[in-house]
Parts: C-alpha cells; sequence; structure tokens
C-alpha cells in the first residue's frame, strides 16, 4: 500500500509524517551511523596504551587530555553547524588567531585587562568575520570552500600587511590571558601533587550546551538540518537561506574566536600563523564522528567521540614507540574506514527504499 500522508501508518508500520520539510529534518537529527564503530576504536586504542603504560589509566592523564583537547573541540562544534548545513569551513583557525590577536592589542592598548573583555571582542570579531563568510555564499550563490578559502587568505592578508602582526610572547601577554591557561577549577591529591581540572573545561561544556541546543531546539538549527538535506526542497518549503547562513557562520565564527582566545592562553603565544594549517585535523574529526561533506547529518555527540580520538593520538602515540608523525596517518585511515561504512550503509539503506538516486 502507498503511503497516504496525514501522519497514518502504513502497512510496513511506519508512521508517514505530513509535509515534505518534517521527512526532511526526520534525516538529519536521527542516530549517527558509525557512532558506535567510533566509540570502539576509541576503547581499543585506550585499551592499547593502558598496556604499553599502566600510568596512562589515571585522573591526571584525563584532565590533560581534556585541557588540550578543549578549544579544538570548541572549534570543532561551529564546524559542525556549518558542515550539517551541506557547506565547509576552512577559514575558521585563521579566524582563531586574527579575532585573538586583536582581542590580545585591544586588551593592552586600552589597559582593561579583563578575560571576560577579550572574550567578547574575540566573539564579536569571529562572529563578524563568520558572517560575512555567510552573507557572500548566500548574495553569489558562491562554493563554501571557495569562498573561505578566499577569506583565510584575506584574514592572513590583513594580519601581515594590515597589522603588522608580530609574535606577542607570554611576558607581553595581559595578565588575565595567562591565568586563564593555568587556572583549574578544582584540584585532587595525586601522589605526592595535586592534579586539577582545568578552567577550560567551563567554555567547553557551554559551547556543547548551546550547540546542541542551536541545532535541535531551534528553528535555525532544523532549517539548517533540512539545508543540507536538501537545498531546493527548503527553499520552497520557505527556509529563509541568508538568514540561515548568516546566523550559522557567524555562530561558527564566535566559536572560533572563544577558541583563539583558549589556544593563546595555553600555549601563551599570539603567533599569527600558529594555528593556521591543522584545518584538515579539525575537519576529519567532525567527519569521523558522522557528520556528511554533503550536508544533513551531524551531531555534537559524534564531535566529541570524533575530538576524543584526534586527541588521543596527539598525546599518546610516542607512548606505544610511534612518533608524531603517525598521527595524520592513523586520523587519515579512520577517516577513510569511518567514511567509507557510513556511505555503505546510505547505500543499502536507499536501495531498500527503492531510491537509486544515491545508489
Amino acid at each position: 500500500m502507498i503511503p497516504q500522508g496525514n501522519g497514518k501508518t502504513t502497512e510496513t508500520g511506519e508512521t508517514n509524517k505530513t509535509g515534505l520539510l518534517p521527512r526532511l529534518l526526520g534525516q538529519g537529527i536521527g542516530h549517527q551511523s558509525g557512532l558506535s564503530l567510533l566509540a570502539f576504536l576509541i576503547i581499543v586504542y585506550v585499551i592499547m596504551v593502558a598496556l604499553r603504560s599502566p600510568d596512562f589509566l589515571s585522573l591526571a592523564t584525563l584532565f590533560d587530555l581534556i585541557r588540550s583537547g578543549a578549544a579544538w573541540t570548541v572549534v570543532a562544534l561551529g564546524v559542525l553547524v556549518v558542515m550539517v548545513s551541506g557547506g565547509i569551513d576552512v577559514s575558521f583557525l585563521a579566524n582563531a588567531i586574527l579575532s585573538a590577536y586583536v582581542a590580545t592589542m585591544i586588551t593592552k592598548w586600552t589597559g582593561l585587562d579583563s578575560l571576560v573583555f577579550a572574550l567578547v571582542v574575540a566573539m564579536a570579531l569571529g562572529a563578524f568575520v563568520g558572517a560575512i563568510n555567510g552573507l557572500i555564499i548566500s548574495l553569489f550563490s558562491l562554493p563554501t570552500l571557495i569562498t573561505t578559502l578566499a577569506m583565510q587568505g584575506v584574514i592572513q592578508g590583513v594580519l601581515m600587511v594590515f597589522l603588522d602582526a608580530r609574535p606577542i610572547t607570554a611576558g607581553n601577554m595581559p595578565v588575565s590571558l595567562r591565568y586563564f591557561g593555568t587556572d583549574v577549577l578544582f584540584e585532587f591529591p595525586d601522589g605526592p601533587g595535586y592534579v586539577g581540572l582545568s578552567v577550560f573545561v567551563v567554555p567547553l561544556v557551554l559551547a556543547v550546551i548551546a550547540t546542541w541546543y542551536l541545532l535541535n531546539r531551534t528553528a535555525i538549527g532544523r532549517a539548517t538540518y533540512a539545508i543540507g538535506s536538501n537545498r531546493l526542497a527548503a527553499l520552497r518549503c520557505g527556509v529563509n537561506l541568508l538568514k540561515v547562513n548568516l546566523v550559522i557562520y557567524a555562530y561558527a565564527g564566535a566559536l572560533a574566536g572563544l577558541m583563539g582566545v583558549m589556544m593563546v592562553s595555553d600555549i601563551r603565544l599570539v603567533d599569527p600563523v600558529t594555528l593556521v594549517g591543522n584545518e584538515l585535523i579539525v575537519l576529519a574529526a567532525v567527519v569521523i564522528g558522522g557528520a556528511k561533506l554533503s550536508g544533513g547529518a551531524g551531531s555534537v555527540s559524534g564531535v566529541l567521540l570524533g575530538m576524543t580520538l584526534v586527541t588521543l593520538l596527539n598525546n599518546t602515540l610516542v607512548t606505544i614507540g610511534l612518533s608524531a608523525s603517525w598521527n595524520r596517518f592513523f586520523i587519515g585511515c579512520a577517516l577513510v574506514l569511518i567514511a567509507s561504512i557510513s556511505h555503505y550503509r546510505a547505500k543499502m539503506r536507499n536501495l531498500r527504499q527503492l531510491n537509486f538516486e544515491n545508489v
């Protein structure tokens, strides 16, 4: 029997949702394929490292991994939102360092040595740059990769030519930023000393909650999934593409600004070329976590798992006797494996539904 719509139940027991837009939304917010496999890979890898180094399974290691991966996870959440819409942003790290550099300089010039002030400036500038990306993409219908790649070049030019950016060392950084990189929420006894949970966990948790809420509890989030699933159909259903792009790219830019301040506080150095060049690692982590390059799929839990794997590889390869050069190799292998399984499952699902367009 052919489904008749209006929420009726078919002979197969499936409920048919009314309208095209609800069907589009349902494709993006479901269970992410490959997450269970990814979690299994993480557990297996942790066991391997623990067998090689028994001290690995400790509170100190956990806190260190959280601290080293917090900033990267924050910016990955912004990348997730863009990828769910079917876009791709490669300007986020350039945006992060620009926002952090300008925030640091303004904090020094004004004498307002306040972490809150620096964060507001960085996130506002990051959101502004992101909004420009969204505006250009919407008005001129340009490919997102080309637009953001061009923005990356523009940002680097602004830093080097117009701002004549020079590295700012720890001695010249605002005190509030230096403390932000070393502060802890609380400490626990650990042998003769103490281990503390970095304050970086606060912006990380806030970014996780905000991103989950944006994608799953707002009209913008539902429209983002719809655009990524089927852009033309979403537009016909009345989705305002300009509004959605402005919000999601500005949001990704704001998280990039937050990430920039976290990174310079962590390494205690503001260097205009520190971050640029590592975009692929973040993009790979988001894709490994279940986001599709074509859009319409992706989740916060997937990003957390993907960044967990990347952070583990970044911090433990030496422990198991391999050089850090193997990091990109293993990330590439995980990316190919997860993407292949995801594509295969989608192919089988399309065959079962007699949808041969994407087979």
